[in-house]
């Protein structure tokens, strides 16, 4: 039987069918850039795209057999960790739509998670031996961060911040589409076009690693990590962003930033190299909770 994962982040909506280590068949649908954000028309976006995908997840799920189980992983600001209750915290307005909307298709309760649950609970596989480190999860309009500590989430904060920033920022100060700014983050500062862009990109990212460094801080009162963990489509240049910043103040005694890539998965998920990040963790977890 087949698992159904839905990703729902500040951006994207991914969808995997998924049994066990195969990748059946996977979905990503990118809400347009807007010049501004808008939490209701980003929640209006975001129910339309789930709409639109729900109808070829059904068709290819009919091919594909019989689906067990659906499981929803929500990011900010959809769903996020609460650590003083315990229990994660969503926004209920979705939750209702998605079991309206799936309830046409398929006949199954859904299972809510965080997409910060599914990459503390793959950080925790990749690197076992790591006891004290951030994770920083950047979707497209917001960065969670994970503050880790003998293999248990013990700090969490927000950032308004994400991909979104720096392809604003070229569309906006660059005069490149939304395709061209996307290739250009993912190249990092290779090329004519990005040493052209240097100045405009260089004022993003120095903005995002302040960002950072703000709420990274405030998870820092009683000890400071080792290493920080970027986790994003765009990884590499969000580690880069943050290696070339100052961070002495925040590691005094050093430290490292990592973007997570697939030769890090692959190991644990075969498919690792072919499919999409976040949709690679949440298999994951389901995998090591649904057992």
């Amino acid at each position: 039987m087949a698992v159904l994962i839905l990703d729902i982040e500040s951006g994207s909506i991914g969808a995997a069918l998924v049994r066990s280590n195969e990748f059946i068949k996977t979905w990503r649908e990118h809400l347009p850039l807007r010049a501004t954000r808008d939490v209701g028309l980003l929640a209006a976006e975001t129910e339309k795209v789930i709409q639109n995908l729900l109808p070829a997840i059904s068709l290819e799920a009919v091919h594909s057999g019989e689906v067990s189980n659906i499981s929803v992983f929500m990011s900010p600001p959809w769903g996020k960790p609460n650590l003083e209750t315990g229990r994660p915290d969503f926004v209920p307005h979705l939750q209702d739509m998605l079991r309206r909307e799936s309830g046409a298709y398929f006949d199954l309760p859904l299972n809510f998670y965080t997409g910060a649950g599914a990459a503390a609970q793959a950080m925790r596989v990749i690197s076992p031996a790591e006891d004290k480190y951030l994770v920083c999860i950047v979707t497209h309009e917001m960065t969670e961060l994970l503050l880790v500590y003998n293999g248990a989430v013990a700090g969490h904060a927000t950032i308004p911040h994400g991909i979104n920033l720096p392809l604003r920022t070229l569309r906006t100060h660059g005069g490149l589409s939304d395709a061209e700014a996307r290739s250009l983050l993912r190249l990092g500062h290779q090329g004519q076009a990005a040493h052209h862009l240097h100045d405009t990109l260089s004022s993003a990212t120095e903005h995002y690693a302040q960002e950072f460094k703000s709420a990274a801080r405030e998870l820092f009162d009683a000890y400071a990590p080792e290493r920080v963990w970027v986790i994003s489509p765009m990884g590499e240049y969000f580690a880069r962003a943050l290696s070339q910043s100052n961070l002495a103040d925040l590691f005094p005694q050093g430290g490292t930033v990592s973007a997570l890539r697939s030769h890090h998965l692959e190991p644990h998920h075969p498919a690792a190299v072919e499919h999409d990040l976040f949709l690679i963790l949440e298999a994951l977890y389901v995998r090591y909770n649904q057992k």
